[in-house]
């Protein structure tokens, strides 16, 4: 029996901020900009959110949503990863396939929970939940949203009155309009939802946090290396901006809630967002040195003239354009222009025992080059593996930059560190993640580091941090109260044990019970959960597909690693 001062099960409501940081809200709060977020931190229980590695949407969502470790429920990037090839990716899109059956929005349906899913990233194709579900980000964008049981979609209407948000040919001024407009967008679903039933579990998603700070970073820093003076009058707010209407939407929608009191509260975002880094490390140098890697004879002075005309393209074309018009070509095509921009064409691979992958601008990959692995591997399994691995690992954990002395390396990691599960063979053999003012270069000779050009950092000005925030309020949970060490992966357990449900038992995180009053604490029970594996024989997107999530996903900068 319930403890009568126990509070009873609780519905929850979520609202997701993407890529929101409190070194964003915090200043914003303290002006007195966001004061629904300042209200529930001051009577809940906050602190920061330890994203992924990499801290990328499509790895830190699916966590969300899974409880799981990437490697355990695959998915690192929005493309698959596969290191038995030597650009370390195929052309192949992570999508909710990847872990069907596992969500933790499935699984409290099995337990007669009512669930509403609203732009909830890595939800497409959409898939059946007890309720309805609106796919977010990334998915293609159309006369019809993509929901549901699919009578949700006919019941919202016409999707297309306004582009997609995600859309960067639009000019500045309208990208920022069109972000508004989908902000409003999902909330104006939400509100129609609560208006005609009661939901166990509500989540609304909004990306603006994230795509805006992309692109308009360069505004709002005076000390950042392409900071715009000429712009900043007009777009140096639109940041703050983005923070403030998501704030209002959290209004509206807290509003509309009958039982507010007898209802859990969390605001979370996926990780956090910061100035794109803007020196470049060249890895590969270093293995070069080191004798571990070994360019082609000639391969530098004399580069191909595919290479030289993508240069003279790139040099004439802003960035956002160039990704959109490589999203555009044939996937061979696209294979040898990427091999040759991270330079795989000039490496002897017969002669080179290791070499870099860029993961994502904060976080480079060391790839070992593995006999039975690779075409042409030539380390050995086992004892000499490991042995080269140990060796790698104490060199790069120690590299300076040597212009200023300062560390590269924040953190140098065996990939089974880091993850466990399945597909830890799918990650590189060694994580490198970068001090914020770093990020990889693909150069084979010259200097270890070297300024990111101008042009790039002025394209996609805004990258993400490692860390994201979270803020829990309602019934039984501490006020005023600061939790630190919280992982996104600890947020489904969570959210299932509030809701008085077990947690199953495959999940990685764990119940933050810190978060809770004495008297409202209970003991963490788990359970098996029936998993339906989705059938995927049927399941790949088609080429139309494929081309619009890769238009969206180029417009925000994912597909120039």
């Amino acid at each position: 029996m319930q403890d009568s001062n126990t509070p009873s099960p609780s519905r929850i409501v979520v609202f997701g901020l993407d890529g929101a940081t409190w070194e964003i809200a915090q200043p914003l709060i303290e002006a007195g900009r966001m004061p629904n977020l300042a209200r529930l931190v001051a009577y809940g229980t906050a602190g920061s959110l330890a994203s992924t590695v990499p801290p990328i949407s499509a790895a830190a969502w699916t966590t969300f949503l899974t409880g799981q470790n990437p490697g355990r429920h695959g998915v690192y990037q929005f493309r698959k990863m596969d290191m038995r090839q030597y650009g370390g990716y195929r052309d192949e899109f992570a999508t909710s396939q990847d872990y069907v059956g596992r969500s933790f929005l499935e699984l409290v349906g099995q337990r007669a929970r009512r669930v509403a899913s609203i732009g909830v990233p890595m939800t497409y194709p959409p898939f059946p939940v007890n309720g309805f579900l609106v796919s977010g980000f990334p998915r293609p964008f159309g006369p019809r949203p993509h929901a549901y049981p699919p009578a949700k979609a006919e019941a919202l209407g016409r999707w297309d009155e306004v582009q997609d948000s995600f859309n960067f040919s639009l000019s500045a001024a309208k990208t920022v309009e069109t972000s508004d407009y989908w902000v409003r967008k999902y909330t104006d679903i939400g509100l129609q939802a609560l208006a005609e039933e009661r939901f166990d579990l509500f989540l609304v998603v909004w990306n603006s946090t994230d795509n805006i700070p992309h692109l308009f970073w360069k505004y709002t820093d005076p000390d950042f290396p392409a900071y715009d003076a000429a712009g900043a009058p007009q777009f140096g707010e639109v940041i703050n901006h983005q923070y403030e209407v998501a704030d209002g939407e959290i209004g509206r929608l807290l509003a509309a809630l009958p039982d507010l009191e007898q209802t859990t509260i969390l605001i979370m975002s996926d990780h956090g967002m910061g100035p794109y880094p803007h020196r470049q490390v060249n890895f590969g140098v270093w293995l070069a040195q080191q004798g571990f890697l070994t360019a082609k004879r000639g391969s530098a002075s004399q580069p191909s003239l595919l290479s030289q005309a993508v240069g003279q393209v790139r040099r004439r074309l802003p960035r956002q354009w160039m990704d959109r018009l490589r999203g555009r070509m044939p996937a061979g095509l696209r294979a040898d222009l990427y091999a040759r921009q991270m330079n795989l064409d000039q490496i002897d691979w017969t002669a080179t025992s290791a070499y870099r992958l860029k993961v994502f601008p904060s976080v480079e990959g060391i790839v070992l080059n593995v006999r039975g692995r690779q075409a042409q591997g030539s380390v050995e399994p086992g004892r000499a593996y490991e042995a080269l691995r140990d060796h790698l690992l104490a060199g790069l954990a120690d590299l300076r930059d040597p212009e200023n002395g300062q560390p590269i390396v924040a953190r140098a990691s065996r990939r089974e560190d880091l993850f466990e599960g399945p597909y830890v063979d799918d990650i590189p053999d060694i994580l490198l993640e970068l001090h914020p003012s770093y990020t990889g270069g693909s150069a084979l000779q010259g200097s270890l580091v070297t300024p990111l050009p101008l042009d790039e950092l002025s394209a996609y000005s805004g990258s993400h941090s490692p860390d994201g925030l979270f803020v829990f309020s309602g019934p039984g949970v501490r006020r005023g109260h600061r939790l630190e060490g919280a992982h996104i992966q600890d947020l489904a357990p969570t959210l299932m044990h509030v809701m008085g449900l077990p947690v199953a038992s495959w999940m990685d995180g764990r119940v933050l019970t810190d978060l809770f009053e004495p008297a409202a604490l209970r003991p963490v029970v788990y359970a098996e959960y029936d998993l339906i594996t989705p059938d995927k024989s049927s399941a790949g997107l088609t080429t139309e597909e494929e081309d619009a999530i890769r238009a969206q996903l180029a417009g925000l900068g994912y597909l120039r690693e």
